[in-house]
C-alpha cells in the first residue's frame, strides 16, 4: 500500500510538471509553449528567491566584515576563505549534479523507489567525500592560504583567512549533506522547500554575523573568526531542516532506510559518472578564480583589488543569481521530460528558462550599472576599493546578457546528464582564455585591476556563446544515465 501511495503521489506531481502528450496542432502548440513558461516560472521563482537570498547573505557578510577595523584586509581574508569553501562545494557537486539528474529522470519515469535509492546512495557518498575532503582542508589550511595570499605582502589578510577557515571548515559534513538533500528536492520538482530552508539558514548566518563579529548581547567580539562560526552554524541548521523536510516527504523519506543508504559501488559509479565532470567544471571555475585572485593580489592595488573583487562579485550576484535559479528549473524540467521520453518538451523547457532569465538579468545589470557608485560605497570606506568596485560593476554589467545562456543552458545540459562538454567549455574559457588574457591586460599592458575586469567580461561572453552552440546541436537528448 505504501509503495502504491508513493507511486500515485509522484505520478500526480509529474502530471503537473511534465506534460507527456505531444501537441496536436498549431493552437495546442501555442498553449503548450505557454504552459511550459508557466512550469518554468513555477519552479524558477522559488529558486531565484533562494539565490537572491544567498546574494543578500553574501552582501551582509561583506557589509559586516568590511566595517571591521581591519577593513580591506578582512575583506580579502573572507573573500579568499570563501573561495576555499566554494572549492569544497565544487567537490560536492560531483554528487549533487548526479543526484538531481537521476532523481529527475526517475520522477519523470514515475519510479519513486529508484528516486529514493538514488537519494540514499547520494547521501552516503556525500558523507564519505566530506570526510575525505574536509579533514585534509582543515589540517592544511595554512598551506592553502599561503598559495592564495602572499604572506609576505599580505600578512594580516593571510592570518585572518586561516582563522576564518579554522571555524568554517569544522562544518564540512553538514555542508555536503545539505547540498545533496537540496539537489534531491529539486529533482522531484520541489523548489519551495529549498527556498524556505535557505531562508532559515541565511537568517541564522546574518544574525550570527551580527552577534559574533561585533560581540553583541554579551557575546565575545570575534571579528573574522565570528564570520566563520556563523557560516558553520548556518550549514548545520540547513542540514537539520532539510533532514526534517525529507523525512516528511513521501518519496525522499524512503532514502533514509539503510537498504538505500548502504554503500553500493555500482550506484556510486552511476552518480559520479554524471557528477564528476560537473564537479571538475566547478573546480576549474573555483581554482581559476583563486589563481585570478592571486594575480590580483600581486597588482599595484594589492589587497584593495582583492577587496573590490569580493564586493563586485557579491553585488553582481543579485544580477546573475536569477541565472542560477532558472538553471535549477531547467535542470529539473529537462531531466523529468527526458525521463518521460519527451525530448521536444525538454528542449522547449530549457529555451523558456533561458529567455526568462535573460530578461531578468538584463534588467538587473542595467540597475547595477547605473547604481555602481552607491553600491560600492555601501560596503567600504576605502576610496581605492570604491573606485575599483565601481569599475568592476560597470564593466561586468556588459556581459550579463551572455551569462543567461551560459548559466541556464549549462544546467539544462547537466539535467540531461551531459556534463563532459560543458566542462570542456569551462576549461577553455576560464583557463586558456581568462588567465592569459588577464595577465596580458594587467601586467603587460599595465591596466592592473581594470584589465582583470575586462578579461572577465570577454571570457564570459565567449563562454555563453559556446554553450549556446553546444545546446543547439541537440546531442544532449541522447545521453543515457
Amino acid at each position: 500500500m505504501a509503495g502504491l501511495q508513493m507511486h500515485r503521489v509522484v505520478k500526480q506531481k509529474v502530471s503537473v510538471l511534465v506534460d507527456t502528450e505531444a501537441p496536436a496542432g498549431v493552437g495546442d502548440a501555442l498553449v503548450t509553449d505557454r504552459e511550459i513558461h508557466r512550469q518554468v516560472w513555477h519552479l524558477a521563482w522559488p529558486s531565484v528567491t533562494a539565490m537572491l537570498l544567498q546574494s543578500f547573505n553574501s552582501l551582509m557578510d561583506t557589509f559586516f566584515v568590511g566595517h571591521l577595523p581591519e577593513g580591506a584586509q578582512a575583506l580579502a581574508a573572507t573573500g579568499v576563505g570563501g573561495g576555499v569553501v566554494f572549492l569544497l562545494v565544487s567537490l560536492a557537486m560531483g554528487v549533487t549534479v548526479g543526484t538531481t539528474a537521476l532523481v529527475a529522470r526517475f520522477t519523470g519515469a514515475q519510479d519513486p523507489a529508484q528516486a529514493a535509492r538514488a537519494t540514499g546512495q547520494s547521501l552516503s557518498l556525500a558523507a564519505l567525500l566530506a570526510l575525505l575532503c574536509g579533514v585534509p582542508a582543515y589540517c592544511w589550511r595554512e598551506q592553502i592560504v599561503s598559495l592564495l595570499l602572499d604572506p609576505g605582502r599580505n600578512p594580516q589578510a593571510s592570518r585572518l583567512c586561516v582563522a576564518f577557515l579554522g571555524a568554517a571548515l569544522l562544518a564540512t559534513l553538514p555542508l555536503f549533506v545539505w547540498n545533496v538533500l537540496q539537489a534531491a528536492f529539486r529533482g522531484v520538482g520541489d523548489a519551495r522547500t529549498p527556498m524556505r530552508v535557505t531562508g532559515a539558514a541565511i537568517s541564522v548566518h546574518v544574525i550570527g554575523d551580527w552577534l559574533l563579529i561585533y560581540g553583541h548581547w554579551g557575546l565575545p567580539r570575534m571579528g573574522v573568526v565570528g564570520a566563520g562560526v556563523a557560516l558553520a552554524l548556518s550549514w548545520c541548521v540547513g542540514m537539520f531542516l532539510f533532514g526534517v523536510a525529507a523525512w516528511r516527504h513521501v518519496v525522499l523519506r524512503e532514502a533514509f532506510r539503510w537498504r538505500h543508504w548502504r554503500p553500493d559501488v555500482a550506484w556510486y559509479g552511476r552518480i559520479l559518472r554524471i557528477g564528476v565532470p560537473a564537479s571538475v567544471q566547478a573546480l576549474v571555475r573555483t581554482v581559476s578564480m583563486m589563481l585570478f585572485t592571486g594575480m590580483l593580489a600581486r597588482t599595484v592595488e594589492g589587497a584593495a583589488a582583492v577587496a573590490a573583487l569580493q564586493i563586485g562579485i557579491r553585488a553582481e550576484g543579485i544580477a546573475f543569481m536569477p541565472g542560477f535559479g532558472y538553471g535549477i528549473a531547467a535542470s529539473a524540467l529537462v531531466g523529468q521530460a527526458l525521463g518521460a521520453r519527451d525530448a521536444d518538451r525538454a528542449e522547449r523547457a530549457a529555451q523558456a528558462a533561458m529567455w526568462q532569465a535573460l530578461c531578468v538579468m538584463c534588467l538587473m545589470a542595467t540597475l547595477f550599472f547605473a547604481g555602481a557608485w552607491p553600491i560600492a560605497r555601501a560596503f567600504s570606506a576605502d576610496p581605492q576599493v570604491i573606485g575599483l568596485g565601481v569599475a568592476y560593476l560597470r564593466i561586468n554589467a556588459l556581459c550579463e546578457p551572455f551569462l543567461a545562456p551560459g548559466m541556464v543552458l549549462t544546467s539544462a545540459l547537466q539535467g540531461a546528464g551531459e556534463t563532459v562538454k560543458p566542462t570542456l567549455i569551462t576549461v577553455v574559457t576560464m583557463v586558456f582564455l581568462r588567465l592569459p588574457l588577464a595577465s596580458l591586460l594587467m601586467f603587460t599592458w599595465n591596466l592592473q585591476a581594470v584589465g582583470a575586469w575586462w578579461a572577465m567580461t570577454v571570457t564570459t561572453v565567449a563562454g555563453g556563446l559556446m554553450t549556446l552552440g553546444l545546446f543547439r546541436t541537440g546531442q544532449w537528448k541522447r545521453v543515457r544515465v
